[in-house]
């Protein structure tokens, strides 16, 4: 007989394959209100409408929930964009069984309406999903009326779009078990686990979507749950890790905490893991503490090595900052990551040329010299596009700009300064530095986009376990010659 039950559906089938974290802690959260959950993976499945049909029709799901990660890849060269593809599966969906279908995840929380609009779905949640979504399930169930369920998007008795604002309370808590999706596997295959400790980001970038998808106000877990979720990660054998936080250590008082709960527990001898960070504020103290926890590689969102440009894109440091606090890095042992958005509004070759400088000069392991900006709606830099005119006449655009107002399909600010080529001006003024992961030249397949990137999952099957920037740097120290 069918049992009743709710699946739940992975629908991210990039390779690598990240782990989908968000569905994890969701899983647990519906199975401790004593309902059983089913989950499709489509990272790791070759026939996903097979899949699909085989795991329907042995459930009688009360809803369905699709994650949806990523609406592109977030880089100019590649053009991807992947709602089409969740298109796709909602049909395949469909095809099986008429029940609701929920979609979630951080890439449709920053376009619900159009996405809900595009494929055809009545019900979504916005922003956090753990407490929504067992809500939505638990009225479906009874019967109930959902449309009051905070964080809710849904169609209304005229066929209206509705959204519901999230409710962030002043923490989180999260359930520690990880017990849903093979977080083994997604260690063998996708190089680490994942876990988050906070959610939320207030500050006031320019370009970024992070506070559209989970929100601005932080939102810590407890240190101890955080410390008791490693080691259930642990005992799944599962010892390498990334932080899925927007940056680790805003609030620092919190980073700090969750770091001397992992000293205390000796979890810093068991584990290695990497985390995003802001290069402010960041001391040589929580440098020394974070290593003693494990952390071996940090990826700072640097942006720009040129203080006018920085100020631009809304940061509220400077280049005097991000080197010391590499320095501070360097000093406790932990590798370097600075990642440039190099094209952003006012960028002019002489910016260019100061940062590449720049970060020469402040020597980290690695530097991503990304070129171009992609826009979203809802953000500063959203509004400085839209008062520039219309999307077909701004030469400061690339990527989908004809009937794309609302900025859904992938586009990027790449300031007109730059000229024709801007990956070749960036190459040049790297000059072969092998610390760079370079952007590409114009008609120039090569790239050190994570999406589909065969260096970095052959580099997996060949053992390589970590952030896939420090695998990429480690292969490099093997080779005599550049990766790419």
């Amino acid at each position: 007989m069918p049992r009743r039950n709710v699946v739940l559906v992975n629908s991210n089938e990039m390779k690598p394959p990240v782990a989908p974290l968000a569905l994890d802690y969701i899983g647990g959260r519906v199975a401790a209100a004593g309902i059983e959950v089913t989950l499709v993976d489509l990272s790791f499945v070759d026939d996903p409408a097979r899949e699909i049909a085989h795991t329907l029709a042995d459930a009688d799901p009360i809803a369905i929930g699709v994650s949806f990660r990523n609406t592109d890849d977030c880089y100019l060269s590649s053009g991807a964009w992947f709602v089409p593809r969740l298109g796709e599966i909602i049909e395949l969906i469909r095809s099986a069984t008429p029940v609701p279908i929920v979609l979630g995840g951080c890439g449709f929380s920053i376009f619900p309406v159009r996405i809900l609009e595009t494929c055809g779905v009545d019900l979504a949640v916005v922003g956090d999903g753990e407490d929504a979504f067992l809500k939505l399930v638990q009225c479906l169930t009874d019967g109930k009326d959902y449309r009051s369920v905070a964080g809710l998007a849904y169609r209304d008795d005229h066929g209206e779009i509705m959204l519901n604002p999230p409710r962030y309370n002043g923490s989180l808590d999260i359930p520690i078990g990880r017990q849903l999706i093979d977080n083994a596997r997604y260690l063998r295959e996708g190089a680490m686990g994942s876990i988050e400790t906070k959610r939320g980001c207030p500050e006031k970038c320019i370009y970024c979507a992070d506070p559209l998808a989970k929100g601005r106000i932080i939102r810590c877990r407890p240190a101890g749950q955080v410390a008791d979720e490693i080691e259930s990660l642990l005992g799944q054998g599962v010892d390498i890790l990334h932080l899925c936080d927007g940056e680790f250590n805003i609030p620092s008082q919190h980073a700090m905490a969750v770091c001397e709960e992992m000293i205390a527990r000796k979890l810093g001898d068991r584990v290695r893991w990497y985390c995003y960070a802001s290069v402010e504020p960041f001391s040589a103290e929580l440098a020394t503490e974070m290593r003693r926890a494990g952390c071996v590689g940090i990826n700072f969102g640097a942006d720009s090595g040129c203080n006018r440009m920085l100020a631009a894109l809304g940061r509220t440091y400077d280049r005097e900052d991000i080197q010391r606090t590499v320095r501070y890095c360097r000093g406790a042992g932990i590798s370097v990551m600075l990642d440039l958005l190099i094209g952003g509004p006012g960028e002019d070759a002489t910016s260019v040329a100061e940062t590449i400088d720049f970060v020469k000069a402040a020597d980290p392991d690695r530097a991503g010299a990304a070129t171009g900006v992609r826009i979203y709606p809802g953000t500063r830099l959203a509004e400085i596009v839209s008062r520039q005119g219309p999307l077909p006449d701004n030469p400061n655009l690339q990527g989908h700009v004809i009937d794309n107002a609302g900025f859904f399909r992938p586009v990027f600010y790449v300031e007109r300064q730059l000229g024709d080529d801007p990956g070749a001006l960036v190459c040049d003024l790297i000059g072969g530095d092998g610390r760079f992961f370079p952007p590409p030249r114009a008609k120039d397949a090569t790239n050190y986009n994570y999406n589909d990137n065969l260096v970095i999952q052959e580099a997996i099957a060949a053992g390589h376990r970590g952030a896939f920037w420090d695998i990429l740097r480690r292969l490099a120290s093997e080779k005599p010659k550049p990766l790419f």
